[in-house]
This record gives structure tokens, C-alpha cells and sequence, in this order.
């Protein structure tokens, strides 16, 4: 809550990115749909305030129409709370911005740092480092780890360390303790705005809930100054979110250099021109009821009050120097600090600054230390840094159930169901998946019992189940469930399994996922032959046996520069033994990257190969919308060995990409594999929308079967 105060003012250089990223279903690719890079110079005075100088601002909106980047720059500039100053007094240590609280406030994130926070956590010293500063004097950090006693939202978990001599916070690196599971209301305001569909407000909520937040990772990095002040360098924050079947990753990190500690800048006054932001947080003395409608009408005229002051702020004529001025307070009460925004008038002007010296989607190692980040992250959250076992006093229990749990196959009809999670503490929780389809009245359930964090899982769990045999697309999401609703495109070849696992599951750079497994397996029988949209192709028929095993299967991608050159890996092992015994092992990878003239390219390679007896439901099997899209999903298109390649060429229309594709590959006996014959091939045109998120394709199949197929599905490659 306090500074040495010594320091009178710094100028220092500030740069901050967010970054965006969605998919659909649990294991899709991820897709950058934001990015925002700003570059500031900034002054701060004591007693005064700040002044910073807008230096440059970009912002790529890849799936959105033409003039939202600019829209977005001008909101983003003359919204005086964006660009962060690095260091003010009062401050919170271990925030991006706003200010510390002195005492315990758990409506929010409770401060370990906070009077009263040991009711929270406990704390215990970890290790220690020291060394020399420039004249020969030593510098010795001591590293305290905070522990919650509950494993409850607003509680962090993680290593924070300080400066013996001083006390002063130095680094920190934590996560939240649990995720946050939140259910959409609809305010009396927005049933108002209805306009007689309330049916409509009812079914996005039903949808949107329960919304599930994180925050996975906060770093915070100070660098010694002066050989006395230690201020911030690094910061960041790995934050996720998902609804029903969707889910989006944010990242924001912030870098700051000093130009001058103590030196001769002089900040003038800064004059207060943007309104006051409204409180959002109600009186006490009103009911649940009349609280709700007035947080509604606060923010129903804050959103008034912003606008009227950005449109009346953009007829504002420039001042001499052809820039604009945005000045208020930040933070609350006497901690508070006046800060002004300058930035130029054509806002355009700031995304072609000569100050960016890379492409906006570059990795800028150097500037913002992402691997350096990541390092700092694992060493001190660790699978064992957790919050206590809390037998005595659990949490409520967290419940998925709606869309993102609801399906449709050939083999359940319509399906649905819940899952419960139960949170103990020290990172262990226990799971519990029911579901029931209307076609084959056969349960679902699953029970699990996994410790893990924000990188790792280590799970066991006994199952009666539907297994997808497919090893392309993911037949059993809610994606794959309108196409064989709507069009009777049910690719997926099913049988059922009951057993036990052991799983451990890394989501970190990569993706890797170990499964030891024993069970039951046995034909999933047919129960819906004639959907709404078409008939559907007939099913396996599995070897019944037991069979235990082990399975890996490892993904990565890289790049994330929707023109940029990408890359999807993909590579799955499994041997089994039992009934029969065998081992198989398959690969795939897909090369994308723009070209010239809003063109875009992408090929994709596959091969597999196996060993020993495969049972029908592990065999690999082409023509799907993710394979050989001309030809339909067969029994007889199967085999222990295959080949496959995918190539197109598009062009971009701005979240739009219109493709020409053709697809070859041959599946069948590995002791055959010289004598293929003709291999399967067709040939098509299909629109991506959402860079692949949403995909349509006219597919004509020129071999073995000469026919044109209609497809629509999510979350393709291209």
C-alpha cells in the first residue's frame, strides 16, 4: 500500500497484447478470432499523475467484416482505461491494474497479501536466491507459497516471491484454485427489450448455462531499478471460458522498459474530461429483485454515457498538434490517479507506427517472454500445489447438462444427460456423466476420480459407454449430431464398451493423452435407419471380447496467423490384448498457409499401419467429410492399413473462405498394400466460414463410387 518515497516519477515504454482464441467441442482446433497490440510511452509523476502517449495500436479481427479493426482501435484509444500504466501508488502488486485493498474482500479475488487473508490460506517458505548488484552489494529473495484452505474460485494457489530486506513483492506466479461455474439470467430489462419473445431469452440462457470460467495463469515480474526500485516488467494472464459446446482462451500480456527512474520529466496536469464511471455495485438496503433491475439501469446508461462521450470526443476539433486528450481517474478513493490518454486524431495512423518491427502475429519472444512465462508457471504450479483437502467442508458441486451435452447418432436416437463434479480439495475431484438415448434405452454412466491443474490430469474411472470408432472428426459432438439430424450424415461407426481406465492428460504446448484401459467390447446395435434428411449407412459389427491395452495419442498445433503458414499434427498408438491381440499406429499432418492475392492453400498427409488380428471396430475407415468427402462412410471402405491425402485452394472474403478440393487416399489389407487398385478420389468445391469452424462442401466422388454428396459439419481443418 505503500512506496519508498524516493520515487518521484519514471518515463518508461509500455506494450500490451491480447489475444483471443475459440473452438467448438472439447478437443477442436482452436481459432484466433482477436488480437490487439498497443504501444505507449508513458510518465508518472507523484502528485500529479500520468501522461501516456499512444505510439501504436493494431488490431486483427480476422473473421470479422470489413471496418470492425477500425471501429475497435478508435473504442479502444479513447477509452482512457485501456493502456496500463506499470506502476502507480496503491497499486495491487499482483493485478494487471486497479488498486490494492488493505483488508480481506471475498466478493472477488481474496489478496493473500490482505489483512485477514490467513483465514483464506496458509502459507509456507519455499526457496531462496540471492545475488550481487553492481558496487558489490547482495540481494536475497525469499519464495512464500499460498495454499487456500478451500478449493473455491476467488482463491489463488501459487508461489510469490519477496525481497528479504524490503518485503517487497518481486514475482508471483499463481492460478485460480477452482473454476468458476456461473448460470445466465435474464435481467427485467432485457425481458423488457423482448418484445413479447421471452421464448427466445429463455433459450439463450439455457443454452449459455452453466458458464464456466478460469484463469489458469498470472505472472507478475518486477526488475530492480536504480539499484532500489523495483518496478514491473512482465505481466500476463491465461484465462478461458466456456459455454455449452463452445469455448474461448484469452491471453494478455504486458512488457514495460525504463527509460529513467527519478529524471527530469515533468508531467503537467492532467485535466479530467471523461465522465465518472457509474457504481455498478447496489445499495444494501434493496431486495435480490429491485438490486437486479438497478444494476440493469446503471448499466443500461453507463453504455449511454460512454457513447455520448466518444461520439461528442470524435467531433472535438485537434489540437495543434492533431491529437486528442482523454483524461481520468483510475483506481478508487485516495489511491486513485489521474491519467490522460494522448492519441492522434486519424487513429488510422497508429497501426502503420514505425515503432511494430514484426507482423501482429509474430511471437515477440523477445519482447513479452512467453517461454520465460511458461517456465516460471510449471515450476511453481507443479501437479502437488493445490488447495487443502477439504473433507469437512465441500464446496457446492458443479453440473453441466443442456446443449453441449445433448447428441444424436443412429445408434442412441436423441441423447442427453448431466454430469456432476464434485471438488475435495489438494486438486481431487470426482465426476459422475449419465445420459440416456430415446432410440436404444441403453445408460450411459461414467464415474471418475482425477487430480489435476490447469496443465495436467491424472484420472481413473469405470464406464459403460458408446465409443466412436472413427479416428477423424469427432462423430459423437454436438456439431456432428445436427449434420446426421438435419441431413442423415451420421459418419460414425459405434460400438459399446464397459470397463476401467487410467488416464493422464497434458494441455500444455501439446496435447498428449495416455489411456491404460481394460473392458468389454461389443456391438453397438442400429436403432434409427431413416433420419429427417436422408437413410443412414449401416453399422459394425464388433468382435465381442475383452481388451486391455494401452493408447497415446498426441496433437499439436502451431501457428496462429489465420494467413500465416500453420500446421496440425496429429499421431495415435495402440496395442491391446485379450480376445486378439494387436497394435496399430497412424499419423496425420496438415500444412495451410496464404498466398498472394487472398488466396489460401492447405494439403493434408495421413498413413497408418498395424500389426496382429484387428477386431472391425478398430479397423480405419475412409470416406467422411473428414477423409475422402465425395464418398460415403461404408463398412466395405475399411481395412488395417491405409493412405490418405487432402489438398485445396481457396480464396478469402473476410471470414469467408471459398475453396476447390480433391481428396485421394486407399484403405484395405496391409498385405495387399502393393496391389491397391484405383484409390477412392473425388473431387468438390465447399465454403469455410469462421476459418473452418462452420464448413460446407459439394463433394462429387469420381472412385469406387461416382456420386455428389452435400455435407455440413464444424470444426474442419481448413
Amino acid at each position: 500500500m505503500s512506496q519508498d518515497s524516493l520515487l518521484r516519477s519514471y518515463a518508461a515504454t509500455g506494450r500490451e497484447r491480447v489475444t483471443a482464441r475459440a473452438g467448438i467441442g472439447e478437443h477442436g482446433i482452436d481459432r484466433t478470432v482477436f488480437r490487439r497490440e498497443s504501444i505507449y510511452d508513458v510518465a508518472w509523476s507523484a502528485g500529479v499523475g500520468a501522461r501516456v502517449e499512444m505510439k501504436g495500436e493494431r488490431v486483427g479481427i480476422p473473421l470479422a467484416p470489413a471496418g470492425a479493426e477500425h471501429d475497435e482501435i478508435e473504442e479502444s484509444v479513447t477509452n482512457a482505461g485501456v493502456s496500463p500504466i506499470p506502476y502507480f501508488p496503491g497499486a495491487d502488486p499482483l493485478a494487471m491494474s486497479g488498486t490494492a485493498r488493505p483488508d480481506v474482500n471475498d466478493a472477488g479475488r481474496v489478496d493473500p497479501l490482505a489483512t485477514g487473508a490467513e483465514a483464506y490460506y496458509t502459507y509456507a517458505t519455499g526457496d531462496s536466491l540471492s545475488f550481487s548488484l553492481p558496487g558489490g552489494a547482495r540481494t536475497q529473495l525469499r519464495e512464500l507459497r499460498v495454499r487456500p484452505r478451500e478449493p473455491l474460485w476467488n482463491l489463488v494457489v501459487g508461489s510469490l516471491w519477496f525481497e528479504v530486506s524490503t518485503g517487497q513483492l518481486v514475482r508471483g506466479a499463481f492460478r485460480y484454485a477452482a473454476p468458476r461455474d456461473l448460470i445466465v439470467t435474464i435481467g427485467d430489462r432485457a425481458r423488457d427489450n423482448a418484445r413479447g419473445n421471452p421464448l427466445l431469452l429463455k433459450l439463450f440462457a439455457a443454452i449459455a448455462s452453466p458458464l464456466r470460467t478460469e484463469i489458469s495463469g498470472v505472472v507478475t515480474e518486477y526488475g530492480l531499478y536504480g539499484g532500489r526500485f523495483w518496478l514491473p516488467r512482465i505481466r500476463s494472464v491465461d484465462a478461458s471460458a466456456r459455454v455449452s459446446f463452445t469455448r474461448v482462451a484469452v491471453t494478455v500480456e504486458q512488457a514495460f522498459t525504463y527509460e529513467s527512474i527519478n529524471g527530469p520529466e515533468i508531467v503537467p496536469r492532467v485535466a479530467l474530461n471523461d465522465p465518472t464511471p457509474l457504481p455498478v455495485d447496489p445499495p444494501d438496503s434493496l431486495t435480490p429483485a429491485q438490486a437486479r433491475r438497478w444494476r440493469d439501469s446503471t448499466r443500461a446508461l453507463r453504455r449511454q454515457v460512454r457513447a455520448a462521450f466518444t461520439d461528442s470526443l470524435q467531433r472535438a476539433p485537434c489540437d495543434s498538434t492533431g491529437k486528442r486528450v482523454v483524461g481520468r481517474r483510475r483506481g478508487r478513493d485516495s489511491s486513485a490517479v489521474a491519467v490522460a490518454v494522448v492519441y492522434p486524431c486519424n487513429v488510422d495512423a497508429l497501426t502503420r507506427s514505425p515503432e511494430f518491427t514484426t507482423p501482429l502475429y509474430a511471437p515477440d519472444e523477445a519482447v513479452f517472454g512467453a517461454a520465460d512465462r511458461d517456465a516460471l508457471l510449471a515450476s511453481a504450479l507443479p501437479l502437488g500445489a493445490q488447495a487443502a483437502l477439504a473433507l469437512g467442508a465441500l464446496p457446492r458441486p458443479s453440473a453441466q447438462y443442456g446443449l453441449s451435452m445433448t447428441r444424436f447418432n443412429r445408434i442412441e436416437g436423441l441423447s442427453t444427460g448431466a454430469r456432476v463434479e464434485q471438488q475435495f480439495g489438494a486438486g481431487y475431484a470426482a465426476a459422475l456423466t449419465a445420459r440416456l438415448g430415446t432410440a436404444d434405452l441403453d445408460p450411459n454412466v461414467e464415474l471418475s476420480l482425477a487430480r489435476a491443474n490447469a496443465a495436467e490430469s491424472i484420472a481413473v474411472g469405470a464406464y459403460n459407454r458408446l465409443v466412436s470408432a472413427n479416428d477423424w472428426g469427432y462423430p459423437l459432438s454436438f456439431g456432428s449430431s445436427v449434420s446426421a439430424l438435419l441431413f442423415g450424415r451420421d459418419d460414425g461407426f459405434y460400438y459399446r464398451a464397459s470397463g476401467a481406465e487410467l488416464r493422464w492428460t497434458t494441455t500444455t504446448a501439446a496435447r498428449l493423452d495416455w489411456r491404460a484401459f481394460g473392458e468389454q467390447q461389443r456391438t453397438a446395435q442400429q436403432r434409427i435407419d431413416a433420419p429427417l434428411g436422408g437413410t443412414f449407412e449401416p453399422n459394425i459389427v464388433a468382435r465381442v471380447g475383452g481388451y486391455g491395452g494401452l493408447g497415446v495419442h498426441w496433437q499439436r498445433a502451431t501457428g496462429i496467423d489465420p494467413r500465416g503458414f500453420r500446421t496440425l499434427s496429429d499421431v495415435r498408438l495402440e496395442t491391446a490384448t485379450g480376445t486378439a491381440t494387436y497394435a496399430r499406429a497412424a499419423f496425420d499432418v496438415t500444412l495451410s498457409t496464404g498466398l498472394p492475392q487472398q488466396l489460401a492453400a492447405s494439403l493434408t498427409l495421413a498413413s497408418g499401419a498395424s500389426a496382429g488380428s484387428l477386431p472391425p471396430q478398430r479397423r480405419w475407415f475412409l470416406g467422411s467429410a473428414e477423409t475422402i468427402r465425395g464418398e460415403p462412410p461404408d463398412t466395405a471402405r475399411s481395412g488395417n492399413a491405409f493412405w490418405m491425402a487432402r489438398a485445396e485452394l481457396g480464396r478469402d472474403f473476410r471470414g469467408v473462405r471459398l475453396a476447390t478440393f480433391t481428396d485421394v487416399g486407399s484403405v484395405g489389407d496391409r498385405s495387399a498394400w502393393r496391389n491397391v487398385g484405383r484409390p477412392m478420389s473425388d473431387v468438390g468445391v465447399g465454403l469455410s466460414v469462421l476459418d473452418g469452424l462452420v464448413r460446407f462442401d459439394v463433394a462429387r466422388g469420381l472412385a469406387p463410387l461416382a456420386g455428389t454428396r452435400v455435407l455440413g459439419y464444424v470444426n474442419a481443418r481448413f
